[in-house]
């Protein structure tokens, strides 16, 4: 068991006077300070040099980076660019120190993971079938040959649909469940789940497709289906995440492969829990992997899917949309969300005060 200590300390606060004094701090002379050269921007805002598109507005005392899409005051900038917590920001620009007062230390134990327990199966599985073929729209004969593998089965108590990762001596080692509902959107690994072991299907080839979730795998080896090839003839497995430990694992165990296939989302309208533009985390990670397993002498390559991820484009092809219908979706849900920042934006920011 490995242990740490945690330190707690007393919350240190600033009176809102006091913020308020750190951000009228000059945002031009920080910027200044940290070693950025400013030009003209725009008709109210400097342009860092070779900053990512670094942006200071000197009437609102406020920055932009276009890259991150970042934004805020003297504080943040603080925070952002050198990597400050709040509380050293505040008191850096008032001329305020401060020490934490070290209250306790508690020790930490890492807990170790105990048995992967499987939910109960239920009597039949007729829910999750009907969920993965008339929802989902995967083919009949996917589902039908995970569920003779004992890799995808029905929960019992709620119904939910089970996905179940093995190891090479078949005893479980990770299970992931979503319900087997159009109105709910529950999903969760199970307790003690190990996302190294992949939920997968064994090809022939010495090629193995790489999907985000079990779903996105069965809707790939749908669409593969639909367009005339063997779908068991390559590997496939899922990360449960975009995380590459299963991944990783596989390939020590099939020492065959020799070409990689990314087929993870396209998050190209991702939103962070604060509502902003979240970065496109499936294509982000698409590439990491393509340049780690190539540097690995493995071929890569990335299989993006039109729209978010592969089941919703499989469910929209049942519905009769074509690869060239699919990207102008993809193309609206951009547009109507660039309309509806550029309305949102305060007119300091406005994409019209900035200089390419």
């Amino acid at each position: 068991m490995q242990s740490m200590a945690q330190t707690a300390s007393k919350p240190f606060r600033f009176t809102e006077e006091q913020i308020e004094q750190a951000n009228r701090v000059s945002l031009v002379e920080l910027a200044q300070q940290y070693g950025f050269k400013l030009e003209q921007g725009g008709r109210k805002a400097f342009h860092a040099q070779n900053s990512g598109g670094l942006y200071i507005f000197k009437d609102s005392n406020r920055f932009y980076h276009w890259t991150s899409n970042s934004k805020g005051g003297a504080i943040d900038f603080l925070m952002k660019y050198d990597g400050k917590t709040f509380t050293e920001a505040v008191a850096q620009l008032i001329g305020e120190s401060y020490e934490p007062y070290v209250r306790e230390r508690i020790p930490y134990v890492k807990a170790e993971k105990g048995p992967l327990v499987l939910p109960d199966k239920a009597a039949n599985f007729k829910r999750a079938y009907w969920y993965l073929v008339s929802i989902r729209g995967i083919a009949p004969e996917v589902v039908s040959l995970l569920m003779n593998e004992r890799k995808i089965y029905q929960e019992a108590k709620y119904g939910n649909c089970v996905f179940v990762g093995y190891d090479r001596d078949k005893n479980p080692k990770y299970c992931s469940m979503r319900a087997a509902r159009t109105e709910s959107d529950f999903k969760q690994d199970k307790e003690n789940s190990d996302k190294s072991y992949p939920f997968y299907v064994e090809g022939k080839s010495d090629t193995v497709i790489v999907s985000e979730s079990p779903i996105d795998l069965m809707s790939h080896a749908t669409l593969a289906k639909m367009h005339g090839l063997d779908w068991k003839q390559d590997h496939r497995l899922s990360l449960g995440c975009t995380w590459d430990g299963a991944l990783e694992r596989y390939l020590k165990d099939h020492l065959e492969i020799k070409r990689i296939v990314l087929a993870l989302d396209n998050d190209y309208n991702a939103r962070g829990k604060d509502g902003k533009r979240a970065p496109n985390y499936g294509q982000v990670a698409a590439e990491k992997y393509c340049e780690k397993y190539g540097e690995q002498d493995y071929a890569c390559a990335i299989h993006r899917p039109h729209l978010k991820d592969f089941n919703t484009d499989l469910t929209e092809t049942r519905k009769g949309k074509s690869p060239k219908e699919l990207d102008a979706m993809r193309v609206s849900i951009l547009e109507a969300e660039f309309e509806s920042e550029a309305r949102d934006e305060p007119e300091e920011e406005s994409e019209d005060e900035l200089e390419p």
